[in-house]
Protein backbone atom coordinates (compact mmCIF):
# COMPACT_ATOMS: atom_id res chain seq x y z
CA UNK A 1 0.00 0.00 0.00
CA UNK A 2 1.58 3.23 -1.08
CA UNK A 3 1.80 6.19 1.52
CA UNK A 4 -0.51 8.69 1.96
CA UNK A 5 1.29 12.40 1.30
CA UNK A 6 -0.04 15.87 2.74
CA UNK A 7 -1.77 16.77 0.36
CA UNK A 8 -3.69 13.72 -0.51
CA UNK A 9 -4.50 13.64 3.20
CA UNK A 10 -5.91 17.66 3.43
CA UNK A 11 -7.53 16.02 0.12
CA UNK A 12 -9.93 13.75 2.21
CA UNK A 13 -12.85 14.34 4.07
CA UNK A 14 -12.73 14.87 8.22
CA UNK A 15 -12.90 11.64 9.73
CA UNK A 16 -11.86 9.81 12.60
CA UNK A 17 -8.64 8.76 11.02
CA UNK A 18 -4.47 9.32 11.89
CA UNK A 19 -1.83 8.65 9.74
CA UNK A 20 1.73 7.16 11.25
CA UNK A 21 4.37 7.13 9.11
CA UNK A 22 2.18 7.00 6.19
CA UNK A 23 -0.14 4.76 6.75
CA UNK A 24 -3.71 5.78 7.29
CA UNK A 25 -4.99 4.51 11.03
CA UNK A 26 -8.45 4.08 12.29
CA UNK A 27 -9.26 5.90 15.67
CA UNK A 28 -12.37 4.14 17.18
CA UNK A 29 -15.32 6.02 18.17
CA UNK A 30 -15.26 7.34 21.71
CA UNK A 31 -18.32 6.45 23.89
CA UNK A 32 -20.15 9.06 26.03
CA UNK A 33 -17.78 9.35 28.95
CA UNK A 34 -14.58 9.82 26.75
CA UNK A 35 -16.40 12.94 24.96
CA UNK A 36 -18.03 14.14 28.07
CA UNK A 37 -14.40 14.25 30.06
CA UNK A 38 -12.51 15.90 26.89
CA UNK A 39 -14.59 18.71 26.84
CA UNK A 40 -14.83 19.47 30.24
CA UNK A 41 -11.07 18.71 30.79
CA UNK A 42 -10.54 21.55 27.21
CA UNK A 43 -13.09 24.21 28.69
CA UNK A 44 -11.54 23.98 32.17
CA UNK A 45 -8.24 24.66 31.11
CA UNK A 46 -9.32 27.20 28.73
CA UNK A 47 -10.77 29.10 31.69
CA UNK A 48 -8.35 29.09 33.75
CA UNK A 49 -5.18 30.03 31.69
CA UNK A 50 -6.49 32.71 29.58
CA UNK A 51 -2.98 33.18 27.60
CA UNK A 52 -3.15 29.68 26.24
CA UNK A 53 -6.06 28.47 23.94
CA UNK A 54 -7.19 24.41 24.55
CA UNK A 55 -8.43 22.82 22.08
CA UNK A 56 -10.64 19.21 20.99
CA UNK A 57 -10.07 17.18 17.72
CA UNK A 58 -6.89 19.63 15.53
CA UNK A 59 -5.01 18.07 14.27
CA UNK A 60 -0.81 17.38 14.84
CA UNK A 61 1.53 17.70 12.16
CA UNK A 62 4.42 15.76 13.49
CA UNK A 63 6.01 14.93 10.57
CA UNK A 64 5.74 15.38 6.51
CA UNK A 65 7.75 12.41 5.52
CA UNK A 66 6.67 10.21 6.17
CA UNK A 67 3.16 11.21 7.02
CA UNK A 68 2.37 11.46 10.88
CA UNK A 69 -0.76 13.38 11.92
CA UNK A 70 -2.12 12.30 15.74
CA UNK A 71 -5.41 14.01 16.24
CA UNK A 72 -4.68 14.43 20.24
CA UNK A 73 -8.06 14.63 22.64
CA UNK A 74 -7.06 17.82 23.67
CA UNK A 75 -4.07 20.32 22.02
CA UNK A 76 -3.14 23.32 24.13
CA UNK A 77 -1.59 26.40 22.59
CA UNK A 78 -0.26 29.83 23.19
CA UNK A 79 -1.36 31.08 19.45
CA UNK A 80 -4.38 31.95 18.12
CA UNK A 81 -3.12 31.77 14.89
CA UNK A 82 -3.11 27.95 13.93
CA UNK A 83 -4.21 26.78 10.63
CA UNK A 84 -7.24 26.07 10.12
CA UNK A 85 -7.40 22.13 10.52
CA UNK A 86 -3.92 21.29 11.79
CA UNK A 87 -1.29 22.29 14.01
CA UNK A 88 2.27 22.02 14.30
CA UNK A 89 4.43 21.05 17.25
CA UNK A 90 6.18 24.63 17.16
CA UNK A 91 2.68 25.71 18.32
CA UNK A 92 1.52 23.14 20.94
CA UNK A 93 2.53 23.76 24.91
CA UNK A 94 0.16 20.64 25.98
CA UNK A 95 -0.96 17.36 24.65
CA UNK A 96 -3.18 15.66 26.35
CA UNK A 97 -4.87 12.04 25.90
CA UNK A 98 -8.10 10.86 27.72
CA UNK A 99 -7.51 7.33 28.07
CA UNK A 100 -10.18 4.70 26.70
CA UNK A 101 -10.59 0.93 27.01
CA UNK A 102 -9.51 0.57 23.49
CA UNK A 103 -6.69 3.28 23.21
CA UNK A 104 -4.63 2.75 26.25
CA UNK A 105 -1.55 1.41 24.23
CA UNK A 106 -1.69 3.72 21.65
CA UNK A 107 -2.32 6.95 23.78
CA UNK A 108 0.48 5.13 26.06
CA UNK A 109 3.46 4.06 23.97
CA UNK A 110 2.90 5.00 20.48
CA UNK A 111 1.50 8.73 20.57
CA UNK A 112 4.18 9.10 23.55
CA UNK A 113 7.10 7.79 21.48
CA UNK A 114 6.18 10.48 18.64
Amino acid sequence: MPEVTLDEWAAMPLNRAEVRRGVLVAAPFLDVRHQLAVTRLAYFLDERFPDLVALAGVELLLAEEPLTIRVPDVLVTSSTELNARRASPSDVRLVIEVLSEGTVRTDRVTKFSE
